[in-house]
């Protein structure tokens, strides 16, 4: 009998989990059922009781992996299923399969391991040994190899958003949505996973696997044509920046969709003639890593090799083409201080960076920097300690705890800041007091401003409205901004 597969996902805001709803279109093509679900504001002992899933699945980052394990293990006194765990934080830290509940865990691309399992399943075979999975059996643990990446990304189903939206029922009326265009990365920073999945598939990751721009398009076409998109998202590591492959985007999406766009870039790709062919085509606003105002930083820590001058010339060139900029900065940096915080913000200031984005560093596992930060005794290793959102608290450890605390203020004041230059002095003085509600809504506020009407400008639903002005006022009621 075909499987039913329920995915349950803690919530859905501006991009949907696009690796689930990949997954999920994969296995409906093959004949097996699937189902989302929220876990907020609806009775999952209900929807359980009525889909009766075979499988429960959970794509999940590292933050996230209390919450899902405690879910799950309240599920499984209740129900009999298997569950089945990915994303990143089992993909690289696998020792998640030892914790009591979990079945199997999924490393690397999930679509055909998936459907595996599923197909085995119906065929009453044994799902021991299928490739990418690490399955719980028994007692006995399997250890599984991981199988070829996926080439021909046109051979893939596009995404189940039908699906996704019964998370939701309102987000089909989202003027937004997310799409990939390629999988992979040549770069090796040390802050991010594309470094880890090298470790894992090897060169192969670093060879961008690209969809045709046909494919492509024809998806943002259908999405188009069944909801009211306004303004559509990029959400891959670095949009293609070859002049052929961009010609051809260019000239279909100006034809076919017609829509402003935005996309992930860096600098030391871009230059006068592709930046051209991104603006023709109706590229809105990018995001651009900026990471750290001192370039010998950003390259002996981050592994990130790009001048403070490639970045200068790349945000004129995008500027000179009426493109605005979403730059990424990180911020309370392994054996930093305020005064490093400080170089990246004028950095931003000096690009006019419509928005610069700042973040607080986390040492997600088995990246390099948070083996860096291991060896350097900036970490104690602890993956509980990193919360879900890099909004509000650093875990690493400082030798002077009010110098944390004035990063972690001046995080919350860095865009802000940066559109009132002189005000510099009266915000190093204020990051000295406790972490407060006034610090962390000028950051919700000026965020949600500069993200809505700056860099991403669609007509926003009532719904929408009103769960920003319920985000201002509430401030992050459940967070764990008291720790500081």
């Amino acid at each position: 009998m075909p499987q039913k597969v329920l995915f349950i996902i803690k919530d859905i805001e501006s991009a949907e989990p696009l690796g689930i709803m990949y997954i999920s279109a994969l296995l409906k093509k093959n004949g097996h059922l699937t189902y989302f679900s929220g876990t907020g504001g609806v009775d999952l002992t209900e929807i359980i009781e009525k889909i009766k899933p075979d499988i429960i699945g959970y794509g999940i980052c590292t933050g996230f992996q209390n919450y899902y394990l405690d879910l799950n293990r309240h599920l499984k006194q209740q129900f009999s299923f298997i569950s089945i765990f990915g994303g990143p934080h089992p993909t690289f830290f696998p020792e998640f399969i030892e914790e009591d509940s979990v079945d199997i865990i999924c490393r690397g691309e999930g679509e055909f391991p998936m459907l595996d399992l599923c197909n085995y399943l119906d065929e009453e075979k044994d799902i021991r040994f299928i490739k990418n999975l690490w399955v719980k059996q028994n007692g006995k643990l399997y250890k599984n190899d991981l199988r070829p990446l996926i080439t021909d990304l046109d051979e893939l189903p596009w995404p189940d958003r039908e699906g996704s939206y019964d998370l939701d029922r309102s987000f089909r009326e989202y003027g937004a949505r997310s799409f990939l265009s390629t999988r992979g990365c040549p770069f090796e920073c040390s802050y991010c996973f594309n470094a880890s999945y090298i470790d894992l598939y090897g060169d192969s990751w670093k060879k961008c696997r690209v969809r045709s721009p046909s494919d492509l398009v024809n998806e943002i076409l259908h999405v188009k044509m069944t909801t009211p998109l306004k303004f559509v998202q990029f959400r891959c590591s670095t949009f293609p920046w070859k002049i052929e492959w961009l010609k051809e985007f260019s000239d279909l999406y100006k034809k076919k969709i017609g829509l402003p766009f935005y996309c992930h870039v860096r600098a030391d790709l871009l230059n006068e003639e592709n930046v051209k062919l991104m603006a023709d085509a109706g590229c809105y606003s990018v995001n651009m890593g900026f990471e750290c105002g001192d370039e010998n930083y950003r390259k002996t820590v981050f592994n990130r090799h790009i001048t403070n001058e490639q970045i200068e010339k790349t945000c004129e060139i995008l500027h000179r083409n009426g493109i605005r900029i979403l730059s990424d900065n990180m911020v309370c940096l392994p054996g930093g201080n305020l005064d490093l915080d400080i170089k990246t913000w004028r950095l931003n200031v000096k690009c006019k960076v419509e928005y610069p984005l700042a973040m607080i560093l986390q040492p997600y596992p088995r990246t390099g920097i948070d083996k860096y930060c291991r060896e350097n005794g900036f970490f104690n290793g602890n993956y509980d300690e990193i919360y879900y959102n890099y909004y509000f608290y650093s875990p690493l450890n400082f030798k002077d705890k009010q110098e944390k605390r004035k990063m972690e203020n001046f995080h919350k004041l860095f865009a802000f800041t940066a559109e009132f230059p002189p005000a510099l002095r009266i915000v190093r003085y204020f990051c000295r007091f406790r972490l407060n509600l006034f610090f962390i809504t000028i950051f919700r506020f000026w965020y949600s401003w500069c993200y809505h009407y700056r860099i991403m400008p669609f007509k926003k639903t009532s719904k929408d409205r009103r769960e920003t002005i319920e985000a201002l006022l509430g401030i992050y009621k459940t967070d764990r901004y008291e720790k500081n």
